[in-house]
């Protein structure tokens, strides 16, 4: 456990913390940042004679701070699930067992300077070291005391996180009362958020940063999810217990690494560095999961119930039906009908995904407010979930309630995440004294921790198997299991603000609608052979990924993404060009044709029609669409007829059958020195008129004159 960082620990630092030496008090700006790297033993057994701590701590503040020192502090025991609960989310309770304080090195440290902290205590309750009596789980705090230049000594940064004890330490080891509790766990394997920004068919893959390359090469966080799991498969029992779980934008986005790729910046794109990297890492994850249990989760981890209101659920197949393609990358299919989705789901998304063919969703607890233990039915659907076990799962991704967090626990911490989370199966596992049901672990989608840290975490899981508190279950026997009952799925006020933005989902019913007419007016062609679908379906992977639940706690990220698909839109559309004549066209009669050439760089034949504006004094006839091969240009003679002599200035463009513009307007310059045939005929007509006109004038002068 080389990183277990408790970045943001000092945050809270207010009057409810409680003074830790005479004369303490509270200093409220954050003055320390502690970082834990190693404590040892992670789970207490009868041949544990210490405790060991190493770590640093570092002045951000703005003032010398001296004095330094740090102890450890010991709670009662944890007998409820309320409790365990409320040690991991909220401030750290009264130690019942505390150590004496320890000097850090230095014990003085300017703004900006980091120290070491060391300490290891004996676990048997003699003066100065913990008392541990009896097994269970037992709260732990770091407390570091110091005193600011100008202020009074303070506890000045602390972290809490919970310690399994299995045995007490010096005495014989208890026996197991209950069954060992059953349980599987999901390995999640994502990436934090979606990396293309442009992936045309058949062209260069075009990434937003080469942020994937270093997590895919050694000390990466996608490297330590493989192979930590890699590490541990020597161990039947745990990887029997492991269903991987999938993304598969994740897939195509290493997949199009391997093969060159390009990075975007400020300045314009340059190459990617990363191309062997995902090669030898993709391979891995083949090796790591050849022949066992899979799970998808949608498509760049979407949010579903945005995706189901894009044009009645256009997308919803692209997000789902991924199956065939994970195959084909992996050599292995997903467990079928089964999705591991996001957060909650609305009513009518429910009803969609029941209609698309799912029929296991893995979620959170369906609904807070009265908890049904095991699977469940969802109420008005066909649709079973499988619950993961909320204690574990607040355990792994921290407390929901942002508000009861302080800065001793910080849960958003992966490392404090993973150890909470062992200790909370630990609790399943018999510490809590009473039977459990089977627990699903199921750790946040985008799991962050370093590599030593998880292989620990599935380490210890094996020796909790070892020690018969756990049995390993595989998911597709899990999900065999008979539902305990139905319950209606809790879709609250905060899981809407959360969700995609409406302003995006109505950019993405636009561009969808584009790319349907688009679709309508594309036909394969018998050269290139590449199908009008084929060709839009990158785009439609660029929709999902604006809807990624990635983009939650980012402003505007979503709205951002949503924009490089319309960019990508815009650059297939650009491809169906009008030529601009070189020189101006000369009618050499009243009525002649005007010629106009296009152009296809597209790999399908596609329906166009050419529209003429800004023709005052012209008149001209609409001609038939015309049907453009791939890769090839056309040309079409449109009869036009001058009205008048002179310059005419056209604008000549290209569209859709259905209206969409392809590529940029044309600007033509038509030049007449000669009339039509119709003002020629208008000519004449009142060349006549007048001639008439004047003899009847005449013809009656003669009268009159003649009377």
């Amino acid at each position: 456990m080389k990183r277990f960082a408790a970045t943001g620990l000092v945050a809270f630092l207010l009057a409810m913390l409680v003074p830790v030496t005479a004369g303490a008090q509270t200093d409220a700006p954050s003055r320390l940042r502690l970082d834990v790297a190693q404590l040892n033993p992670r789970v207490i057994t009868t041949t544990s004679a210490t405790l060991n701590v190493t770590g640093t701590v570092t002045n951000v503040g703005d003032r010398r701070i001296s004095k330094l020192q740090v102890r450890l502090e010991l709670g009662e025991k944890l007998t409820t699930e309320r409790q365990v609960r409320a040690a991991m989310s909220g401030p750290a309770a009264a130690a019942a067992s505390s150590t004496d304080f320890v000097d850090i090195e230095p014990a003085t440290l300017e703004p900006g300077q980091t120290g070491q902290l060391a300490v290891t205590v004996r676990l048997d309750g003699t003066h100065g070291n913990l008392r541990i009596g009896s097994p269970g789980l037992y709260p732990l705090l770091v407390n570091v005391n110091g005193t600011p230049a100008y202020g009074g000594p303070a506890r000045l940064a602390s972290m809490s996180m919970l310690l399994p004890v299995l045995s007490a330490p010096g005495k014989s080891a208890t026996g197991q009362n209950n069954p060992p509790a059953a349980f599987t766990m999901l390995w999640p394997i994502a990436d934090t958020r979606p990396r293309i920004v442009a992936a045309p068919l058949g062209g260069t893959a075009v990434l937003s940063d080469d942020v994937l390359a270093g997590e895919l090469r050694p000390g990466g966080r996608l490297y330590a999810l493989v192979g930590s799991a890699n590490a541990v498969r020597d161990d039947p029992q745990v990887t029997r217990s492991l269903c991987y779980a999938i993304d598969p934008d994740l897939l195509d986005t290493v997949e199009a690494m391997s093969h060159g790729y390009q990075v975007r910046t400020a300045t314009g794109t340059v190459g990617g560095t990363g191309a062997e990297t995902a090669k030898s890492w993709l391979q891995s994850l083949r090796e790591l999961v050849a022949g066992q249990c899979v799970v998808q989760l949608p498509y760049a981890d979407a949010d579903l119930t945005a995706v189901t209101k894009v044009r009645g659920g256009d997308l919803l197949p692209f997000a789902l039906d991924t199956g065939a393609r994970m195959q084909e990358l992996l050599g292995v299919a997903p467990q079928n009908r089964v999705l591991w989705a996001d957060g909650a789901l609305d009513q009518s998304t429910l009803a969609a995904l029941s209609s698309a063919g799912v029929r296991t969703l893995i979620t959170d607890p369906v609904d807070s407010a009265t908890p049904v233990a095991g699977p469940v039915r969802l109420e008005g659907t066909q649709l079973r979930a499988q619950q993961a076990d909320p204690l574990v799962l607040a355990g792994l991704a921290g407390a929901s309630d942002a508000s009861a967090v302080t800065s001793e626990t910080p849960v958003d911490d992966p490392d404090v995440a993973a150890q909470n989370g062992l200790a909370a199966l630990a609790f399943r596992g018999g510490l809590s004294g009473t039977p459990s049901r089977p627990v699903l672990v199921a750790p946040p989608h985008r799991w962050t921790a370093a590599q030593d840290e998880l292989t620990g975490f599935l380490r210890n899981v094996g020796d909790l198997v070892q020690r018969g508190m756990l049995t390993p279950l595989p998911l597709p026997t899990l999900l065999t299991s008979m539902t305990t009952g139905s319950a209606k799925m809790s879709y609250t006020a905060e899981d809407l603000a959360t969700a995609t933005p409406s302003s995006v989902t109505e950019q993405m019913n636009s561009i969808e609608s584009t790319m349907a007419d688009l679709q309508g007016a594309m036909q394969i062609d018998p050269a290139a052979r590449v199908q009008p679908a084929e060709l839009l379906e990158p785009l439609r992977f660029a929709l999902l990924r604006s809807t990624s639940s990635a983009w939650r706690p980012a402003r505007g990220a979503a709205e951002a993404s949503a924009a490089d698909a319309r960019s990508e839109l815009d650059a297939l559309l650009g491809r169906v060009t009008v030529d601009t004549p070189s020189v101006p066209i000369s009618m050499a009669s009243g009525s002649a044709p005007l010629p106009v050439s296009f152009n296809n760089r597209l790999p399908v034949q596609i329906a166009v029609r050419i529209s003429l504006s800004n023709t005052p004094g012209l008149r001209v006839e609409q001609v038939p669409d015309r049907l453009v091969p791939a890769g090839l240009g056309g040309s079409e003679r449109i009869p036009a007829e001058a009205l008048r002599a002179g310059v005419f200035n056209l604008t000549v463009s290209l569209t859709t059958p259905g209206g969409t513009p392809l590529g940029h307007p044309a600007r033509f310059e038509l030049r007449s020195n000669e009339y039509g045939v119709v003002t020629l005929v208008l000519t004449i007509a009142g060349a006549a008129a007048l001639v008439l006109l004047s003899a009847r004038q005449i013809y009656r002068r003669v009268r009159a004159r003649r009377a």
